[in-house]
């Protein structure tokens, strides 16, 4: 019985220990399959997440580049990278993970295409504002986050490998817990020995199949990344590619494909000391306003290629901006060199024509030139505006020392001037308007101010009248001339004409002086008042509202240095005047320049056909004098017919 009760006690131990490893080993088994699934569901999950996630950062950042390279618009709502559906799928997988190091890389990743989308906004901003250099950063960051993004994923898929190991780990650990546990039992019996190996080796093989799996993920991963190394290495190069025509965009003038102002300021910094010589089309907006865009963007091609064809090897042509190019050198050592090669280069230009339809067409262009190793294009610029402004052509820029030398004389002028506005030192000379139609022609003059310093010196307009602005004295400057020219035509009964500028125009003291005076004047058609060309083409309705005025109590209206701009003929239609007076620009090579012959011709055509008395100022030259003579112009002005003097003087002279 008591046997019986034993074999009962064993067996019931038996059937115990048997079951107890089995169910050891099993739920060991049961736990491990479970881990590794999970863990294997959640990391295949999570790759292909964040596959997905950086295949859109790619393909969004590469179409968007391909619409910015094409100049297309972009509609971030419809074409930019779709923020929420990638953020939600994060939360989703971010909630799913118990492992706080793939959380927070989940999670750092969710800031990075919140990060790449930012970006992608401020780039497309900064693309449609045209600011290159706001542009330019946000690429930089654009690419940054995408390559943020692709080290993310590695670093995922690195940890991922971690987090299975760590696993598999643990799995190794309950096996062989359960394995004890089964060696402790096979005391009890050769059975639960045997059950015991079947039940590991069955647990090895769910084990085996178990690792084969994660190592087959491992290397789906493993392609994957080399996939999107592939892939990404492809978009760099695209990228680069892009770059380059983005490159050579910001570097180039589209209209002529030369280097532009970006360059040239670029280059400048890297050679240091250079002569710069800039190169400007005179009267260019005129041109255009007149002839329009298209023959306008015809000159300045027309122009490139002059300069292409004759730029010097050791200088470097630059597209400045619109009508305005610069030849640069940082070879040529001897100044003096460099400005007769200019010179000649100028000349040549100067003489250059182009056909356009059955037109003929000239291109006549200013320079300035600089020579210095800082501020090298701003200098040329200045030089550039003293030739347009003094019509001489071409000027170079003067150092420093000379520019206060000018500050200097400037203030003694002014100091000259105060004391020659106190002593009534502001006189006219005059200068003698013959008729080269009719010799028994009564003498016009022409009334110009000069200012008499103390020591007797004679200073001529340009050296003071600029100062008399800037203190403000103009108008009293304009004043004494009007009255004492009256009191000259009063006393001597000679027509005599004086300058007035917009300026003077424009002020209504002035104005309202010249109507009082010539409304109790007895010789106003004696009286003619020389309006600058260049002045007024920007106020037609003020001037043609003056010339109406004066006309009307008798005084003629002449428009001076006609021919310095583009669009005159239409400004004679608009305005009523008496007399043209054609530039010195247009005289002074008129009996050798052919082109400067035909528009001499064509204005004293147009003249006659208007009933308008044509002028020659600058007649310097017996050859100029027979030269306008022969062309039909009216009236001769210049040093060869008498230079200004005093009304006495040239009473004296006549005598």
């Amino acid at each position: 019985m008591t046997f019986r009760i034993s074999n009962y006690v064993l067996i019931f131990f038996s059937i115990f220990l048997f079951v107890i490893p089995l169910y050891i080993g099993n739920s060991a088994m049961s736990n491990s399959t479970k881990i590794i699934e999970n863990i294997q569901d959640e990391l295949l999950d999570m790759v292909e997440l964040t596959y997905q996630i950086e295949h859109n950062v790619y393909k969004h950042r590469n179409a968007l580049l391909q619409k910015i390279i094409k100049d297309e618009a972009v509609d971030l709502e419809i074409e930019g990278f779709d923020l929420e559906e990638n953020i939600e799928l994060l939360n989703i997988t971010i909630d799913r993970t118990n492992n706080p190091d793939l959380e927070a890389l989940l999670s750092r990743l969710h800031k990075r295409i919140v990060a790449f989308k930012y970006v992608e906004e401020s780039m497309v901003e900064a693309w449609d504002s045209n600011n290159k250099e706001d542009f330019e950063d946000a690429l930089i960051g654009y690419s940054s986050v995408a390559r943020k993004v692709t080290s993310d994923v590695v670093e995922l898929q690195d940890l991922s490998g971690i987090y299975l190991n760590s696993a598999i780990a643990e799995v190794q650990e309950a096996s062989s817990e359960a394995k004890d546990h089964v060696m402790y039992s096979i005391f009890g019996g050769i059975a639960l020995l045997l059950f015991a190996f079947y039940s590991m080796q069955r647990l090895n093989s769910k084990y085996k199949v178990q690792t084969e799996r994660a190592l087959e993920a491992e290397e789906k991963q493993k392609k994957l990344q080399k996939q999107l190394e592939n892939y990404s290495l492809d978009l760099e190069h695209d990228v680069a590619k892009k770059t380059e025509e983005l490159d050579h965009r910001y570097y180039h003038h589209p209209l002529t494909q030369l280097p532009n102002r970006n360059r040239l300021i670029e280059d400048i910094k890297l050679m240091g000391s250079v002569h710069m010589a800039l190169f400007n089309l005179d009267k260019f907006q005129e041109f255009n306003d007149y002839f329009g865009e298209e023959l306008g963007n015809i000159a300045i091609k027309e122009m490139a290629r002059f300069l292409i064809e004759n730029t010097p090897e050791s200088c470097g042509l630059y597209h400045v901006n619109g009508d305005e190019f610069a030849l640069v050198s940082g070879k040529v050592r001897v100044k003096e060199e460099f400005v007769e090669g200019i010179r000649e280069l100028q000349k040549n230009l100067n003489s250059k024509q182009f056909t356009y339809g059955e037109e003929v067409y000239t291109l006549m262009a200013s320079v300035g030139i600089a020579s210095s190793s800082v501020n090298q294009l701003a200098c040329a610029d200045i030089a550039l505006k003293e030739a347009k402004k003094h019509h001489t052509g071409l000027s170079i820029y003067k150092a420093s020392m000379e520019m206060e030398k000018t500050y200097e004389d400037n203030l003694l002028c002014s100091k000259k001037l105060i004391q020659a506005m106190k002593t009534d030192n502001i006189v006219p000379y005059y200068q003698a308007i013959v008729s080269l139609k009719d010799d028994a022609a009564p003498v016009r003059h022409e009334g110009l101010a000069r200012m008499i310093e103390e020591d007797g010196t004679v200073t001529p307009p340009y050296q003071f009248l600029n100062i008399a602005k800037r203190l403000r004295l103009y108008p009293d400057v304009t004043r004494t001339m009007f009255y004492k020219v009256l009191q000259t035509i009063e006393s001597e009964k000679v027509a005599i004409s004086l300058n007035l500028s917009v300026e003077d125009m424009n002020n209504s003291e002035i104005v309202k002086m010249i109507i009082n005076a010539l409304s109790s004047f007895e010789y106003n058609h004696f009286v003619t008042f020389e309006i600058l060309e260049t002045e007024a083409l920007d106020s037609y309705g003020d001037v043609q509202l003056f010339i109406d005025s004066v006309r009307s109590y008798g005084a003629k209206v002449a428009i001076d240095d006609f021919g310095s701009g583009y669009s005159n003929f239409a400004h004679i239609l608009k305005m009523n005047v008496d007399y043209i007076k054609i530039d010195s620009s247009l005289i002074s090579n008129v009996d050798t320049d052919r082109n400067s012959r035909l528009m001499v011709e064509t204005i004293v055509k147009l003249a006659e056909q208007l009933g308008i008395e044509t002028v020659a100022e600058f007649v310097s030259t017996e050859e100029i004098y027979n030269t306008v003579k022969e062309l039909g112009v009216d009236w001769g002005q210049g040093y060869w017919l008498g230079k200004p003097v005093p009304f006495e003087e040239m009473l004296k002279n006549a005598a």
